[in-house]
């Protein structure tokens, strides 16, 4: 990693780890969505596309209710970048997708397909447990000093060493889309060096008092946050953000959430870190459980941040509300 904007004598407010891969260590993130309480007709599909072969490293799953109060259920998934697109390259995963019916049954479906680059994406724990794409990698590195000030997420992505990474839109932006005859299939083209962050919680292995501290007092105040995201594009440059439950494969909670966030360029994200009171409310809350409970502390949060490339991303919505992720910038 390099330092370029880490302060002078800079000390970590608390400790953190980063993921680190050997090998092919270039991967895509698929999120395949279904924008109703029903979704039997994409669990079928998932069950058994995502466990045939050239399938996903990892599975998970989440619901939430997007900004125009739909209930979405989510299937996130991991592949290598080599074997996802021999997946989808098989008539029996992608047929589904493809065919007409889904544009007849009343139901919205989407999937938003990120190309996640070694070069391009960075991840970071509060924790030695590794969650998300970091369950892929072969360890996590740490306790790391690039993190906790601004302009740490880039320093963290191998890329911005020799560029910046920004977009000079806003989110008045129009992206390029192409749309079928009655206009319910639509794919959109993400631009380059747009924004990805999943952003995560994991209260499930807190004792009681850290829960209900943790409940009290972190989570609503990470619920506002989210919700002035999902609110505020024009002020925030966060093009769409979505606050999930985690779920098992049965649809049980599992006392996880994460963010889903998409913005402009990663300084869209980072001015908001920096600066924002809702963001500074959420780092004072957090830091309230640091200090009460120390080394203690059993909450385990995470993120990790992709900056798009060029190519190999594609995001279709069919039959989906005009409300739903980069559907309404096209």
């Amino acid at each position: 990693m390099h330092r370029n904007n880490m302060p002078e004598n800079w000390q970590p407010p608390a400790p953190a780890w980063a993921a680190k891969w050997q090998g092919e260590s270039n991967f895509v993130v698929a999120y395949f969505g279904c924008q109703s309480s029903c979704i039997d007709s994409l669990s079928e599909w998932a069950i058994n596309a995502l466990n045939a072969n050239h399938g996903p490293l990892r599975i998970e799953q989440g619901t939430f209710t997007d900004n125009a109060g739909v209930s979405n259920h989510l299937y996130i998934a991991y592949w290598l970048a080599s074997e996802y697109q021999q997946w989808w390259n098989c008539a029996a995963n992608n047929q589904w997708w493809r065919d007409e019916q889904r544009e007849q049954e009343g139901v919205g479906f989407f999937r938003e397909i990120i190309s996640m680059p070694i070069e391009r994406f960075e991840t970071l724990h509060s924790t030695t447990t590794p969650h998300g794409i970091s369950t892929t990698a072969q360890t996590l590195e740490g306790p790391i000093m690039e993190h906790g000030y601004a302009g740490a997420m880039r320093d963290r992505i191998p890329l911005s060493a020799t560029e910046s990474l920004q977009n000079q839109f806003d989110a008045s932006v129009q992206f390029q889309a192409t749309r079928n005859t009655n206009n319910k299939r639509v794919i959109v083209t993400p631009p380059e060096n747009l924004c990805v962050i999943r952003s995560g919680q994991n209260w499930s292995e807190c004792d009681e008092e850290q829960k209900r501290m943790y409940l009290s007092k972190v989570h609503p105040t990470l619920k506002k946050g989210m919700a002035f995201l999902q609110n505020n594009p024009a002020k925030s440059g966060c093009l769409s953000m979505r606050f999930v439950d985690v779920k098992d494969e049965n649809w049980q909670p599992m006392e996880q959430s994460f963010g889903l966030g998409l913005a402009t360029d990663i300084y869209a994200f980072e001015e908001w870190a920096k600066s924002h009171a809702t963001h500074l409310a959420i780092f004072e809350r957090f830091m309230e459980m640091v200090m009460t409970f120390g080394d203690n502390l059993q909450l385990k949060l995470w993120h990790e941040v992709s900056v798009l490339p060029a190519e190999e991303c594609e995001f279709e919505y069919i039959n989906c509300h005009p409300e739903t992720g980069l559907l309404k910038y096209c």
